[in-house]
């Protein structure tokens, strides 16, 4: 297995958006020499309370209420008997349809590559509702975004952090033409930092320190641990934070 980012791409879109959601169609069905196929399917309820979960955890609505707005990327709804998309479906207790699609900018883990297409892992619906999180898994659960005609990531909904888990049916596929590969490992990096390179004991900035390498210092990579939008690496004795992004707000790449 091995980690790849989404390589961002501008779409042309109707409507004259500027910034059209980077979307990435998951296929299905894959066979030899042929691309399969988008899979579009009803979405059982405690998926649909997963996604729920995710974009209302802070406490704030604002971002489920633009997800599972009609037209929002990733739900294609349920239709009222007058054959009317059915606005308030979730108060209605009814399931919608989900497009399973991956976003530009974040990152999946590859399993396998066959002619021109990538196998990533994705969360299986088939079994049990993960509590899979961005922070923890970023190549499971990616941050909704749009892309500029200059090929510049933002956030969708004015700047809002909106979820999606990356769920299917059956084993997935992206074409790897729109993949950029992480660096092979074993990896050696030289610290740029003026300030140093603090090594920690798990990946993340609330970790405990444990040592500061200088600036120049070389060090060997053996493993990647992306956490959210940051990409850590381990080396003998802890953790380094290899990639971070310099503006948080409103990009969201990883």
């Amino acid at each position: 297995m091995a980690y790849y980012r989404i390589r961002p791409r501008w779409r042309e879109t109707g409507g004259g958006l500027k910034t059209p959601p980077a979307t990435e169609a998951l296929r299905v069905g894959i066979t030899t020499g042929g691309v399969g196929h988008i899979d579009i399917y009803e979405l059982e309820a405690p998926f649909v309370e997963y996604i729920r979960r995710l974009n209302t955890a802070s406490g704030n609505l604002k971002p489920w209420r633009l997800i599972s707005a009609p037209n929002a990327g990733i739900f294609n709804y349920t239709r009222t008997s007058d054959d009317k998309i059915d606005i308030e479906w979730y108060e209605h207790g009814r399931k919608p349809f989900l497009n399973t699609v991956a976003f530009d900018g974040n990152v999946v883990n590859v399993t396998d590559i066959r002619d021109d297409l990538a196998q990533v892992e994705t969360i299986d619906v088939n079994r049990y509702v993960p509590l899979y999180g961005y922070l923890e898994r970023p190549d499971l659960v990616h941050q909704f975004t749009a892309v500029s005609k200059h090929g510049r990531l933002y956030k969708a909904g004015n700047g809002v952090t909106i979820y999606v888990p990356l769920l299917t049916r059956a084993q997935s596929a992206l074409p790897i033409e729109g993949l950029e590969p992480f660096p092979a490992l074993p990896l050696y990096v030289k610290v740029g930092w003026p300030s140093g390179l603090i090594l920690r004991k798990s990946p993340g900035v609330n970790s405990e320190r444990l040592n500061v390498f200088p600036a120049g210092r070389q060090l060997l990579i053996t493993e990647y641990r992306p956490r959210g939008a940051e990409v850590w690496g381990k080396m003998n004795g802890g953790f380094v934070c290899l990639c971070t992004p310099t503006v948080p707000d409103p990009y969201s790449t990883t």
